[in-house]
């Protein structure tokens, strides 16, 4: 089952939003998610949050979607709030939209939203037009396009000893720690990319200006 979570972050464009949705089960507006929707004009399944952003008259449009809300003070994120209801739902594939964008402890906030669904073991990515950011643990066979930028951050604890292999800049048994740069902007050449470790979190980030 997958699931699409749209929250009030950097809007994605029509395109990026309905190839996501496209083949989704359940459809979820966090907060001013909504506005998303009532601007492509989809029904989504499923509001979720405080609604402290959102346009009243949007959310006043979907007034006959299954709405769960929520008090401004709470102890988790719209984002989160969706996250954990996809979970719910049995998702076991989550594709988090408007969750990138100028309010970077959102952003940060989010990023734990995929931490959580590795532990739980789902699928998860962050899509925008840009980015596409996901989590790996050990060995991860990578595809992408000839010259296709992709990079690659320690998150949490120290990725021990990751190797890269098939990429413009490999890469052998290298520690790599959280801010380190020398992973960040290598490429994808006629092969695809093969990454191990031995024991981390990897930050996979596709991305493109």
């Amino acid at each position: 089952m997958k699931s699409v979570i749209v929250a009030g972050g950097k809007m994605p464009s029509k395109e990026l939003f309905l190839s996501e949705i496209k083949n989704a089960d359940c459809l979820i507006a966090a907060d001013r998610g909504a506005e998303v929707f009532y601007e492509y004009g989809v029904m989504p399944h499923i509001l979720i949050g405080d609604f402290d952003s959102a346009d009243k008259i949007v959310i006043d449009y979907f007034r006959d979607v299954e709405m769960v809300k929520f008090l401004p003070e709470k102890d988790y994120t719209d984002s989160e709030l969706a996250f954990n209801r996809a979970i719910e739902k049995g998702s076991e594939e989550i594709v988090l939209l408007g969750c990138t964008g100028s309010r970077l402890d959102h952003v940060l906030g989010n990023l734990g939203l995929l931490r959580k669904a590795l532990e739980l073991n789902k699928r998860a990515k962050i899509k925008d037009d840009n980015n596409t950011i996901f989590l790996v643990e050990g060995k991860t066979t990578l595809c992408g396009n000839y010259g296709q930028t992709i990079s690659f951050q320690c998150y949490g604890d120290v990725v021990k000893k990751l190797s890269i292999e098939g990429a413009k800049y490999p890469l052998k048994e290298y520690d790599l720690k959280i801010g380190d740069s020398r992973t960040v902007s290598n490429e994808f050449i006629n092969t695809p990319i093969e990454v191990d470790f031995l024991s981390g979190k990897l930050l996979v980030i596709y991305s493109r200006d």
